[in-house]
């Protein structure tokens, strides 16, 4: 259960995403990836009905306890990738979240979802935009900065490369030919994404402890001055996991 119970101690996630459900919740909920439960557990004070959808055989029987006094939850075991709603839904709850969603199956959940929702089904979260940054630091594997660690050096400013609305259809293939200036002189050896997530239009959650802690990962080393146009290649496929991830850099000729 530690995993889970980071979560749940996570109280800036947790208060976040608890405003957002509050203010949101109404009619038929889905909470596709519910875990522990918690979210399905705000949804339902305003929902008639919330689905709550997992497969983790080793989370379920304490979720089961934890919704005893939730009337109006109904839990399912099973993949929500695959999952057939049986009710349209008002109201999306999905918190399948990773950096630049590479490593959590956000992005497949979602899609499989589009083929149910309405015009007027609401997601929580709204959207994802993931940062690229030009790094130095000691790495030699992809790694995510937590606690202050690894150290880097920034080599540039941070730059938004994407944004993912759930509320469309998505691609889970990402190929980006990213131009960055350099504002620093170094060498660059690593780039850095940040993932900033869009709860609602007026809540937008930078990382935190238990949601999209940066990623860092090595490219092949460049010294450069500061103002210098570098490109960026970056390809992965969300919900691939970080094996599937491929990234180099060169000078803009």
């Amino acid at each position: 259960m530690t995993y889970y119970d980071d979560l749940i101690n996570d109280n800036k996630r947790v208060e976040s995403f608890k405003k957002a459900i509050n203010r949101l919740s109404h009619g038929v909920v889905y909470d596709l990836g519910t875990g522990s439960g918690i979210l399905a557990q705000f949804a339902s004070n305003n929902a008639i009905k919330v689905f709550a959808i997992e497969q983790n055989p080793f989370i379920l029987k304490h979720t089961k306890e934890n919704f005893s006094e939730n009337k109006n939850i109904k839990l399912i075991e099973t993949d929500a990738t695959q999952y057939v709603f049986t009710e349209k839904p008002d109201v999306i709850i999905c918190e399948m979240l990773d950096t630049a969603l590479i490593d959590e199956e956000q992005v497949p959940v979602i899609n499989n979802a589009h083929k149910y929702i309405t015009d007027s089904t609401i997601f929580i979260p709204k959207a994802v935009y993931t940062t690229v940054q030009l790094i130095s630091t000691n790495i030699n594997h992809i790694t995510y900065y937590e606690d202050n660690l690894p150290k880097y050096e920034s080599l540039s400013d941070e730059l938004k490369y994407q944004r993912v609305n759930f509320s469309e259809l998505i691609n889970e293939n990402v190929e980006k030919n990213i131009k960055i200036t350099t504002t620093n002189s170094g060498k660059i050896n690593a780039i850095k994404l940040t993932t900033y997530t869009i709860i609602t239009d007026d809540i937008i959650l930078e990382p935190t402890p238990m949601l999209n802690p940066p990623l860092l990962i090595p490219v092949d080393e460049i010294d450069v001055t500061a103002g210098e146009k570098i490109i960026i290649n970056i390809n992965y496929v969300m919900g691939g996991g970080l094996n599937n991830i491929q990234a180099n850099i060169r000078r803009l000729k």
